[in-house]
């Protein structure tokens, strides 16, 4: 038992004398009856480190995070010919960021689930210039410095649709918008 308790006191002892190495001391000593202006400084380094703080809010979904796409419901949206294509607006998003950002979006699969193999490029976005048709590559929407808040960016979408190649049936594709830092 004494041989534990002298142990423990060799311990504490050795970590006491670790702090007081690590302290820093700054004393004046003077013999004058009225001393001169004297200063005594101790420097210490402090550090921090600050986050990449990005945040990516999305709105505008037909419900919830899901977003359905305009379809033909008459032979009549045909009338050019048999392969058209229609317009949806899809949902907006903005950021906020403490560094440089970029949104990216892309095809979670090759091709829609459903009846039949539907292309993804059949989907094709816009931020309000020309359409891309969507691949399984992310792609830049759209980029930016630090801010407390983006403007929105709206989304827009033109699905393709063929009546003699499109099989008739439910079809789903996710869809994935990606905040980066670059």
């Amino acid at each position: 038992m004494r041989k534990l308790s002298l142990a423990g006191a060799a311990a504490c002892a050795v970590m006491m004398s670790a702090r007081i190495a690590a302290a820093q001391t700054c004393s004046i000593t003077t013999t004058a009856a009225i001393p001169p202006a004297q200063t005594c400084t101790v420097s210490s380094l402090h550090s921090l480190t600050i986050p990449s703080l990005l945040t990516l809010t999305m709105s505008g979904f037909t419900s919830g995070t899901a977003m359905t796409l305009v379809a033909p419901t008459t032979m009549a949206d045909f009338s050019g010919g048999p392969s058209i294509q229609m317009a949806t607006t899809g949902p907006s998003y903005t950021v906020q960021a403490n560094r440089n950002w970029k949104v990216q979006i892309n095809a979670a699969a090759a091709s829609f689930t459903g009846p039949s193999a539907k292309p993804a490029g059949d989907l094709s976005w816009s931020t309000g210039g020309a359409y891309t048709p969507l691949t399984t590559t992310a792609v830049d929407l759209s980029s930016g410095t630090a801010t407390a808040g983006s403007a929105p960016v709206g989304i827009l979408y033109k699905t393709a649709y063929n009546f003699a190649a499109d099989t008739p049936g439910s079809y789903s594709l996710s869809v994935i918008f990606t905040l980066v830092a670059p």
